[in-house]
C-alpha cells in the first residue's frame, strides 16, 4: 500500500511538471513572437507586403480577361533613421510574361522615397520585421494600364537598389477587377466606413467630395490584392505593414534621370526663383556646372538695381553658400542643366510651390458645382490663338451665357510641368481671368478643341481678406490677424475622370522677377480739409524705384544738409524768394523754418554739433518731400467720392504715437462692376495689418513734437472691371495722420505743394 501511495504521488507531480513546463515553454514562444508596442491611431489596419530581391525576380499572376490595371504600391525601409527632408533613390524592374512565360515587356520605374514621420505625416506607421520596428519611407506607386498588359497574365518584380541608407523595399500588388452588382448604391452603402474612406482617399486629389461616377467605380471594380508564387521564406519573404487611413500615394517616377522632385531644376530654358524674408546666410546644394549657374537678387520693392551674388564654396562635396543675402527674390539661371537644394540661415529647407490643373482638350471638359453671386478666377495655359469656352448653366443644367477667351501662350520662363516620369516639361504662362457670376447660375463648364490645362478658384465678393503689409518682406504671426487668402481652389464634378485618363498635370510654379514698367503718370493729394479739419505738414522721405526718371526737384523738395557751404545762394531774386531752410532740433523749438539770408548765426555749430539737422529745397538729389498730413480718428471712417476716375488711390499712414502692435486699416471701394469676363478683378473690401516701418523716414513739422512714425503705403489700384467708381471708404483702429493721393495719366495745370506728392 505504501508503495502505490508513492508512486501516485510520483505521477502527480510529474504531470504536474510536465503541464507548467509546457505552459512555461507556451508562454516564452507567445512573449518571443509578441510585436514591439508602438502608437497606434484608430484609423489603422495591417497589410501584408512582400520584400523585393536585387538578384531574383518576385512573380504574380493574375487574370488577363478580368484584370483592367495593375498596382504595384511600395514602401522603401531604411536600415537607420535617416534625415527627414533626403530623398532616397530605388528602382522597379517590372517584366510583363505571357502564359507560355515569354517576356512581353521589361520597364524599369524609379522612385524617390522619404522618411514617413509619425507627426508629420501620418501615412506609414512601422513593419515587423523579426518583432524590430524599422524606419519606413511615404508610399510610393505607379500604374500598369490595360494596353501595357495585353496578352499578359504574369508580371515579374527586382529592385535596384539606388542608395546605401536602403535596407530594403517592400511592394504588394493589386489587380483592378471588376465586380457583380446591380444596385450600385447599396453596394456602396454595404461597403465599411473605413474601406469608403480609403477608397476616396485612392481615387481623389481631394476627400471633399465625391461624385456619383467615384460611387459607380468603387463598387463596380475592386482592387484584388495578388500573392507571389512561389515558396514562403525561400522564393519570398512576407511581412506585416501598419498603415495609417485614408492613405494617400504619392507617385514619383524619375525615369532613367534621377531628380529631386523637391530640388530646384534650371537649364538654358527654365530659370527657378525663391523669396528670402530674412537676412543672413543662405546655403545651397548644386549639382551641375558651377560655372554655367548665375544668381541675382532683385528688390520687390524695385527701390535698388538688381545685383549678382557670388557663391563661396564650402568643405562640404556640391555645397555653396550666399553670404549676408538681404530680404528680397533670388533667381536662379543656368546655361546647362542644374540641380540645387537651399536653405535658409536657420538650416530650414526651402521647398518650390506646385498646383495642380486639369488637362482639357476636345473630348474632355472640366464641369464645375458654383455658388450664385459669387465670383471666379480661371488660369489657363495653352498654345497662342487657343480658344476656350466658359459656358453658365441653371439648376435645371439649361444654357444662361457663354464667353470666349483667346489665349497669348507666352512660352513660361520659370513655371514648368512635372511629368508623370518627373522630366520637367516647358510650359506657358499662366493665363488668368475673372467672372462675377450671376444669382441664376449653378454649373459652369470649361472646354476648349485645343490642349490647354485649367485650373477654377473661387471667392464670395464681400468674403473677409486680409493681408499684412511690411516696408520690406516680411513673414509675421500676429496673435489677433490672421491672414485670409483671396481665392480657394475649387474640384470640378469630373476630377474622378481627370484623374482615371491621368489628365491632371502637375505644374511647378516659381516667381519671376518683378518687371521694369516706366509710368508716365502723376500722383495728387486730395484736399481733406473739409472731411478732416486737423491737418499738419510733415517732411517725407521719397523713396522711388530705381528706374524712375528723375524730374527737377520743385519748392517743396528737400535734402539734409551736412554743412552750410552745401547751399549756393541763388542769383534769381524770385528763387532766392522760394528758398528755405528747416531745422529739426533736438530740444525745443523742435521745428523752425527760415528764409535763406534769415539763418540763426550759430546754425554751423548746431549742424557740427549735431544737436539740429537742417534740410534745404536748393541744389540736387532731394529726396524728402513737404507733404500736408490730415488726421483721422480711430474708428472714424472717411469717405471720398469722384468725379474722374483715377488709375489708382494710393493711402498714406503715419502715427505720431508709436505703437506695438500693427495698425489695422479697412477699405472699401464702392462702384458699379462688369459682368462680363475680365483679365482683372478688383477685391471691393480688404483688411490690412501694417506693421511699422522706421521711424527716421518721416518727420512732422510742429514746434511742439517732430516725431512721426511711418506705416507701408496702401495702393488701391482701379482695374477695368470697375465700370464706375462711386466712392472710397478708409477706416483705422487707431489715430493716424493720413495723406490719400490719386494716380492719374493726366497732368494738372496747378499743383499746390501740401497737395502733391511724388510717388
Amino acid at each position: 500500500m505504501y508503495y502505490i501511495k508513492w508512486l501516485l504521488k510520483i505521477t502527480f507531480w510529474l504531470v504536474l511538471l510536465i503541464i507548467v513546463f509546457w505552459f512555461g515553454v507556451r508562454f516564452y514562444f507567445w512573449l518571443q513572437s509578441a510585436e514591439p508596442m508602438a502608437q497606434r491611431s484608430d484609423k489603422e489596419t495591417r497589410s501584408n507586403v512582400h520584400w523585393l530581391h536585387s538578384d531574383k525576380a518576385l512573380v504574380y499572376n493574375f487574370s488577363p480577361s478580368r484584370t483592367y490595371n495593375l498596382r504595384i504600391l511600395s514602401n522603401a525601409i531604411f536600415a537607420q533613421q535617416v534625415e527627414f527632408d533626403k530623398p532616397i533613390n530605388y528602382a522597379i524592374e517590372y517584366t510583363l510574361l505571357d502564359q507560355d512565360n515569354n517576356q512581353l515587356m521589361q520597364k524599369v520605374y524609379h522612385h524617390a522615397s522619404k522618411l514617413a514621420l509619425d507627426a508629420d505625416q501620418q501615412q506609414v506607421k512601422q513593419i515587423i520585421e523579426n518583432k524590430a520596428a524599422l524606419s519606413v519611407s511615404s508610399g510610393q506607386s505607379f500604374y500598369i494600364n490595360s494596353e501595357q498588359l495585353t496578352n499578359a497574365s504574369r508580371i515579374a518584380l527586382r529592385v535596384i537598389p539606388e542608395d546605401s541608407s536602403l535596407k530594403g523595399v517592400v511592394v504588394r500588388i493589386h489587380a483592378k477587377t471588376p465586380t457583380d452588382t446591380d444596385d450600385i448604391n447599396s453596394a456602396w452603402l454595404k461597403l465599411p466606413v473605413e474601406w469608403r474612406e480609403r477608397t476616396i482617399a485612392y481615387h481623389t486629389i481631394g476627400a471633399n467630395a465625391i461624385t456619383t461616377r467615384e460611387i459607380h467605380n468603387a463598387v463596380t471594380f475592386d482592387w484584388l490584392k495578388l500573392a507571389p508564387q512561389g515558396v514562403p521564406d525561400i522564393d519570398f519573404k512576407a511581412d506585416t505593414l501598419y498603415e495609417t487611413l485614408p492613405y494617400h500615394v504619392l507617385t514619383y517616377d524619375f525615369g532613367a534621370q534621377q531628380l529631386d522632385l523637391d530640388g530646384f531644376y534650371t537649364d538654358q530654358d527654365l530659370s527657378a526663383s525663391f523669396r528670402v524674408y530674412e537676412g543672413g546666410d543662405i546655403t545651397a546644394n548644386i549639382k551641375g556646372n558651377i560655372a554655367d549657374i548665375n544668381i541675382t537678387w532683385y528688390d520687390l520693392k524695385q527701390r535698388e538695381k538688381p545685383k549678382k551674388l557670388t557663391l563661396e564654396k564650402l568643405e562640404s562635396p556640391n555645397t555653396y553658400q550666399l553670404l549676408n543675402t538681404q530680404p528680397g527674390l533670388i533667381v536662379i539661371q543656368s546655361k546647362t542643366m542644374a540641380q540645387s537644394s537651399w536653405f535658409l540661415a536657420d538650416t530650414t529647407p526651402i521647398s518650390p510651390l506646385h498646383s495642380y490643373y486639369y488637362g482639357i482638350d476636345e473630348s474632355l471638359s472640366a464641369n464645375y458645382r458654383v455658388a450664385p453671386n459669387s465670383d471666379i478666377n480661371f488660369q489657363f495655359r495653352g498654345a497662342q490663338g487657343a480658344l476656350i469656352s466658359v459656358s453658365l448653366f441653371n439648376t435645371q443644367k439649361q444654357l444662361i451665357e457663354t464667353h470666349q477667351v483667346k489665349l497669348q501662350g507666352q512660352q513660361a520662363l520659370f513655371d514648368r510641368i512635372i511629368t508623370p516620369d518627373t522630366l520637367r516639361s516647358v510650359t506657358t504662362d499662366s493665363e488668368r481671368f475673372y467672372l462675377r457670376l450671376p444669382s441664376n447660375a449653378a454649373f459652369l463648364s470649361i472646354s476648349s478643341k485645343e490642349t490647354i490645362s485649367a485650373k477654377m478658384q473661387a471667392r464670395q465678393a464681400h468674403f473677409h481678406y486680409q493681408t499684412v503689409l511690411c516696408e520690406a518682406l516680411c513673414q509675421v504671426d500676429l496673435p489677433e490677424f490672421t491672414e485670409i487668402d483671396a481665392w480657394f481652389s475649387q474640384q470640378a464634378q469630373n476630377d474622378f475622370t481627370f484623374t482615371e485618363q491621368q489628365k491632371m498635370l502637375n505644374v511647378r510654379l516659381f516667381e519671376p522677377p518683378p518687371e521694369i514698367e516706366v509710368k508716365q503718370t502723376f500722383h495728387y493729394g486730395r484736399n481733406l480739409i473739409d472731411i478732416l479739419p486737423r491737418s499738419n505738414t510733415a517732411l517725407i522721405k521719397t523713396e522711388p524705384k530705381y528706374f524712375d526718371p528723375i524730374d527737377p526737384p520743385k519748392d517743396f523738395n528737400f535734402r539734409p544738409l551736412k554743412n552750410l557751404s552745401e547751399i549756393t545762394v541763388p542769383n534769381d531774386p524770385i528763387l532766392l524768394a522760394k528758398s528755405r531752410v528747416v531745422e529739426l532740433s533736438s530740444s525745443a523749438p523742435f521745428y523752425t523754418e527760415y528764409a535763406l539770408n534769415d539763418l540763426p548765426d550759430d546754425a554751423p555749430l548746431r549742424i557740427q554739433s549735431k544737436r539740429s539737422h537742417f534740410y534745404t529745397n536748393l541744389g540736387s538729389n532731394r529726396s524728402w518731400a513737404k507733404q500736408r498730413l490730415f488726421k483721422l480718428k480711430a474708428g472714424q471712417s472717411l469717405e471720398l467720392s469722384f468725379d474722374k476716375r483715377p488709375d489708382s488711390i494710393v493711402i498714406k499712414l503715419y502715427s505720431d504715437n508709436e505703437q506695438d502692435t500693427p495698425l489695422s486699416v479697412d477699405t472699401h471701394l464702392h462702384g458699379h462692376f462688369s459682368k462680363k469676363l475680365t483679365d482683372e478683378y478688383t477685391i471691393s473690401k480688404k483688411r490690412y495689418a501694417l506693421v511699422k516701418a522706421n521711424e527716421n523716414k518721416a518727420f512732422l513739422l510742429h514746434p511742439a513734437q517732430t516725431s512721426l512714425f511711418s506705416y507701408p503705403s496702401i495702393t488701391i489700384p482701379i482695374n477695368n472691371d470697375i465700370e464706375l467708381l462711386k466712392k472710397f471708404t478708409i477706416k483705422a483702429d487707431q489715430d493716424v495722420w493720413v495723406s490719400v493721393l490719386e494716380e492719374t495719366s493726366e497732368q494738372q495745370k496747378q499743383a499746390k505743394w501740401w497737395l502733391y506728392e511724388v510717388n
